[in-house]
């Protein structure tokens, strides 16, 4: 590394003491200079915020700032600070006397930080600050270029740009977003899950542009303009644009990115590989399919080079490994033989002394839901009533659960949590048999919640997950367990996996989960006779229940979800009378309202029929209820549900059917 580059690091220090010496230290290192303290407890005259709400800074770019924990860690927090300080700048992190870090209380995370700090050396000179107005790196330059041709070339041509922190992305994306004003380009919409997410784009645009000041939502060239809008807005609202920008698309939900991708034919998409709120690497292995399917000839640019300090920067490195944001799984191939798999309990206290099974661990939970953040790190570490278990091949993680004990609160907390005034930490499936599906026998039930399953990319599809399902139930007796249970965002294809491990859904949540963006489903699986019995009940009361809630807050559920979570019901459910009723609208001499009863009787007979759900069950308008079937009008799907109507009645006979009624006259 040469000199030039040592003097853009950042200056890392770090202070640690028991008192509040290491308060002293740091005022005298920085002497007159101003800093922001990241601290609940900072000196007075000094400009702090809590760790808490360091988010807020987010874009900014900070010169010197103080972390402090020495009362507590958020590791969330800590890698955001980290992100904010430009090259020559001082980073201190105050901390408790190493030797002592993690001890009381006690804490894994905690005593594996404590010894990275200890083999910590700082830099051997003070380096200098970064020149802010410094000329493009080549790879921005690349990113702005492939942002015109996004905008002026051949649609359905999406950029994804990927970096992480410090690279100059959303600088590029500002500039980028600016020339093409300039050019004549009409406008320009940005989204991002916050909006200081992107005050560096719309910074950088006003100065391209020349334009005084930072603008709060637009900046506006004549009569150009660029205009931040919510996801949420964005898609409720579907406002036309020449260009749209996602910045920081792994802090959106994947449903919304996808919806947002099949709508718009020019898009720009960037996020951070290694980030705060969520794995870029697992949001582009899962967004790359989507592109694949959707936009085959779609464009992926990767920034390298550090624009806000330099190459081999030490804080990044330090950051990099205490908060495992490079984590990876192991390297296996598809072809590997699965003869050898060996599922078993993994000690937590053997893992975070092992970094290269911390490394493979993590790295496959962070490829397998691309929320994984820092703070799971340390819950996986320090979280109570946690255990792990892992399926090695070759003495490599290839699959992993992570589960959770619940149950058997104590009688003086059963009233509070079955009148819904209390919910005990770490008590999700319990809480919600007895204060959302009104079974307060979960309450006295021991449970197991598997919080995550994941298994190598390189070896899905080959019933490792189901093996993994199969082994926690097999023990579950010896470890006195009533119930094994989940909760996850629904989607069609985790519903079916979860189906044939034996679990049943009992409750679908009424409001879509804000990390995933989809409605979370509760699966149960009863282990002991009273668990058997609860899940029994349950399903029951869910199968009586949700036909009656699709017509209200799940009138847009897609049917393909539908069709999982709804027991088709036997044909006994239909009346005789209903069948003649059924026999006159399908030949034309009913109408649709006085033929819904029994429509609504047979939709629960025919839980396939996409038509049938979405008007009859659901209740949707005939204009939605066409445009869901893919369906010219009304007349149409009229015409379509009455020929699956006579399609379903000739494929299952009645020996007792109706009187001949073909010679009545048709009504409308």
């Amino acid at each position: 590394m040469t000199g030039t580059a040592r003097q853009r690091w950042r200056n890392f220090r770090i202070l640690s003491a028991d008192d509040d010496s290491c308060l002293i230290q740091a005022l005298t290192l920085l002497g007159e200079q101003q800093a922001l303290w990241v601290s609940d407890s900072p000196p007075k005259n000094t400009r702090a915020i809590s760790p808490s709400k360091v988010a807020e800074y987010l874009g900014q770019d900070i010169e010197h700032l103080v972390f402090d924990a020495r009362q507590a860690l958020n590791p969330d927090a800590l890698a955001i600070a980290a992100g904010l300080v430009r090259g020559g700048g001082y980073f201190l992190l105050l901390t408790p006397e190493l030797s002592r870090w993690g001890q009381q209380p006690h804490s894994l995370f905690l005593q594996r930080m404590a010894r990275l700090c200890q083999t910590h050396s700082p830099p051997p000179s003070d380096p200098v600050p970064c020149n802010p107005d410094a000329a493009l790196t080549t790879g921005q330059e690349q990113v702005i270029e492939a942002l015109r041709r996004a905008a002026r070339g051949h649609r359905n041509r999406p950029l994804v740009v990927i970096a992480d922190r410090g690279r100059g992305k959303s600088s590029a994306f500002g500039i980028g977003a600016a020339r093409l004003l300039a050019e004549g380009l009409d406008q320009i919409l940005v989204t991002a899950p916050r909006r200081n997410a992107v005050d560096t784009l719309f910074r950088e645009a006003a100065r391209e542009l020349d334009i005084t000041g930072q603008p709060q939502e637009k900046t506006q060239p004549g009569e150009t303009r660029i205009r931040f809008i919510p996801p949420d807005e964005l898609l409720q609202q579907l406002p036309a644009t020449s260009l749209l920008l996602v910045d920081e698309a792994a802090g959106i939900p994947l449903p919304m990115v996808e919806k947002i991708l099949t709508h718009y034919r020019r898009v720009a998409f960037a996020t951070t590989v290694h980030g705060y709120e969520g794995s870029g690497r697992g949001f582009s292995l899962r967004f790359g399919k989507t592109l694949d399917e959707y936009c085959p000839q779609w464009k992926r640019l990767t920034l390298s080079e550090p624009v806000r300090w330099a190459a081999g920067d030490p804080l990044e490195a330090f950051i990099f490994e205490a908060l495992l944001l490079d984590a990876e799984p192991a390297r296996v191939t598809r072809q590997e033989s699965l003869s050898d798999l060996e599922i078993r309990p993994l000690a937590r206290e053997s893992l975070a002394r092992n970094p290269t099974l911390l490394q493979q661990l993590f790295g496959l939970l962070v490829d397998a839901h691309y929320r994984t953040t820092p703070t799971d790190l340390r819950h996986l570490l320090d979280a109570p009533d946690l255990s792990i278990h892992c399926a090695r091949l070759n003495g490599d993680v290839v699959a992993a659960l992570l589960v959770a004990t619940e149950g058997a609160l104590p009688e003086s907390l059963h009233r509070e949590v079955i009148c819904a005034q209390r919910r005990p930490r770490g008590q999700l499936l319990p809480t919600i048999l007895a204060s959302h599906c009104g079974f307060p026998q979960g309450l006295k039930l021991n449970w197991e919640r598997i919080l995550r399953i994941a298994v190598h990319p390189a070896l899905q599809g080959q019933g490792i997950g189901s093996r993994m399902l199969d082994y926690l139930a097999s023990g579950a007796r010896d470890r006195n367990v009533d119930l094994l249970g989940s909760s996850f965002g629904a989607t069609p294809a985790l519903l079916d996996f979860w189906r044939r491990g034996g679990y049943v859904p009992v409750r679908l949540g009424q409001r879509r989960e804000a990390s995933s963006g989809a409605h979370a489903v509760t699966m149960l699986r009863g282990i002991s006779p009273a668990g058997e019995a609860l899940q029994s009940q349950a399903q029951a009361a869910f199968q009586e229940l949700f036909p009656v809630q699709l017509a209200e807050p799940f009138r847009q559920l897609p049917h393909a979800l539908i069709q999982r979570l709804l027991t088709q019901q036997p044909r006994s459910l239909l009346r005789h009378r209903d069948r003649e009723i059924l026999q006159a609208f399908a030949a034309g001499q009913r109408q649709y309202l006085d033929a819904l009863g029994a429509l609504r009787r047979l939709a629960r007979c025919e839980t396939s029929n996409a038509l049938l759900t979405i008007k009859v069950l659901q209740g949707r308008n005939w204009r939605e209820s066409t445009q869901a079937s893919g369906l010219s009008g009304k007349k149409a799907a009229l015409r379509a549900l009455r020929a699956s109507v006579a399609a379903w009645l000739k494929n299952h006979p009645d020996e007792q059917s109706a009187a001949d009624i073909s010679e009545c006259p048709k009504s409308g």
